[in-house]
Formats: structure tokens, sequence, C-alpha cells
């Protein structure tokens, strides 16, 4: 594994983070652990969840940081990092923003009884309030932190523009401010118009040259896309079958196809390595401060991306870089 130090929070975080968006729902409480100890025992050390996480599923709510919380209680939380987020918007309308101090207070207050532990290594807003200012915001959080109920602070779903707002404000008034992002970022990119939920904001080469520019840490969200390109397959004449479910419906386009051929490309160079590995190469291992948060169902999927943090930076060449990271290419415009 491979570790990098996110910003001046003094944590020293594995480049792969372990999502747990369907603990407790699609995936079992046993084989959540099952994950949570692999993961550990191989050298990951952030888990990250959010009070919503599986909400938007039939049953008993919160369930993610409920087992998070039992696992935690059980192994203790020596050497890991939780990450969690709070004040994502009313279910039934993901515009009904819930960012508000008291909402934010009581997500956050539930998070700590849920997961058994007194302070949140990092804490998330889960979305943004255009109408609500950052000065604002940036005492809220400084006040938790004062209180001892997190340790930093950072944005979910938020553009550059206002987090340098925030940070400006923070700086000015000698405060704490936002220590990271994250953002949906992987090689894949999505299709317009088949994402239901625009609220989310997407990686591009405005917000990468805003992220170089201010040394803001991301946290990549969504990094592996579905799975989209390890799921493509190949016919005897070569031509592609492209995966169904959520991953075609909304990756299957032309740009993501040239991106699997320049991944098979990069393959026959480091031939040990999957596509999915190589997926991954320039979240982990690129110029920015980034790292990837992967949500894996089973044993094998996590051991093969794990394995991602062990292929040498050599092969990432400055020519495969930027036909693997567009935004390189793209960045001198901004």
């Amino acid at each position: 594994m491979i570790y990098s130090l996110v910003g001046n929070t003094g944590i020293n975080c594995s480049k792969i983070v372990l999502g747990t968006d369907y603990f407790g729902k699609l995936i079992s409480p046993e084989d959540s652990f099952r994950l949570m100890d692999y993961f550990c025992e191989n050298g990951g050390n952030m888990i990250d969840t959010a009070h919503v996480y599986s909400d938007y599923l039939p049953g008993e709510k919160h369930m993610s940081e409920k087992v998070i919380g039992k696992w935690l209680r059980q192994r203790g939380k020596k050497g890991v990092y939780i990450s969690t987020k709070g004040g994502f918007p009313c279910l039934e309308d993901y515009h009904k923003s819930r960012l508000s101090y008291k909402n934010i207070r009581e997500d956050l207050e539930s998070s700590l009884s849920l997961l058994g532990i007194d302070s949140i290594d990092m804490y998330w807003l889960h979305r943004d309030n255009l109408c609500i200012p950052t000065e604002e915001i940036v005492q809220w959080m400084n006040e938790f932190i004062k209180q001892g109920m997190i340790s930093n602070w950072g944005v979910s779903n938020w553009t550059c523009k206002r987090i340098n707002e925030a940070n400006e404000c923070a700086q000015k008034n000698n405060l704490d401010g936002i220590k990271a992002s994250q953002i949906r970022w992987s090689l894949a990119r999505v299709t317009p118009g088949t994402d239901k939920d625009d609220t989310l904001v997407e990686m591009n080469s405005q917000e990468y040259y805003g992220y170089m520019k201010n040394q803001i840490p991301v946290f990549a969200f969504s990094s592996q896309a579905k799975g989209f390109f390890s799921k493509i397959k190949e016919n005897d004449d070569g031509t592609l079958i492209l995966p169904d479910g959520k991953a075609g419906l909304r990756y299957s386009n032309d740009d993501n196809i040239a991106m699997y051929y320049t991944l098979k490309k990069l393959q026959k160079q480091v031939s040990s390595a999957t596509i999915s590995q190589l997926a991954l190469l320039p979240i982990i291992k690129g110029k920015l401060c980034s790292y990837a948060i992967v949500g894996c169902k089973n044993i094998a999927h996590l051991e093969d991306t794990m394995k991602s943090a062990e292929i040498s930076q050599a092969f990432l060449t400055e020519d495969i870089n930027k036909e693997m990271n567009p935004y390189e290419i793209n960045i001198s415009n901004c």
C-alpha cells in the first residue's frame, strides 16, 4: 500500500479508501466485517461512510454507520481513520437542502453515537447550498472542532470556487478551513443525461485546475465507474460487448471506449495488471494529491483493487498520463 499526508491534517492516508455505501443492506454485516478486516490487514487505513448511506434502500436506517460501529467496538479503532458525512438533502427531493447548523449537528451527534467514537477524523458536508454564506459554514465547523466532535472537515460535491471562498474566509479569521474534497472522478466520463442526480459535482478541467492550483487533496468517489472498463468483453472479431445495468447505461460512450483501448495498450506494458487496477493509476499515482474511494462487494474485488498500489509508477509515462488524464491536456485553457 502507498500513503500520503492529507494536506496539513496529520492524516497519513492509504491511497485506497474503503467505501461502505451498501454495508448492512446489499452487503451483509458479516461480509462487511470481512471486507474491513481484509482492507486493514492489507494496509488500508481509512474507512469512508455517511449518515445517509443505504437509507435510500428499504429497511433500517443508517446501517452503514451501525455496522462500522459494531466492527469498531469488536476490533478497536487503533490505526484506522474514520470518515463520514452529514447534511445530505431530503431523500424525497435532493434539491431540498439540509445544510444547516441544526441538521449538521443532529447528523454529527447521531454518527458519533452509531460509530461509538468520541471524534471523527474527517467529517464531510455531503452537499452544498449556495444560499448559505461560506462564512457561516466555516463558523459551524470550527465550533464542532473546538468541541472535539471532529478533527478535520471537508466537503463533498462542492465546486472549487466555493471551497476557495470558504478557505479565504477561514484564513482571514484564523480558523480551520476545508482540508479536502470528495468529487466524482474516474477514468470514465458519465454520459450526459444518464444520471438523475444533478446535485453531484464531477471532475472536469476547471475543477482539476482549481485543485492543482490550491493543492487541495481530493477523494475520488465512483472511482471505478461501476466497474465499466473491467466489464467490457471482446468478441473474436474484435468488436466490443459493453456492460449492461448502471455501468453500461451511465458510461457507454465513445470517449470511454477510446479510454478502454488506451488501458489495453498500457496493459501490454504491464501484463501482470488488470484493467481495473490500471484505471486507478491517474488517481492514486497522478500529479494531484488524491485518493480512490472504492466500493467493493467481495474480497476478490477488493484484493484486485488494492494491488493497484503495487504497480510501478514508472509505467505511467508523460504520454500515457496525458492520454489517461485529459484534464492535464486541457488545464492550460482554464
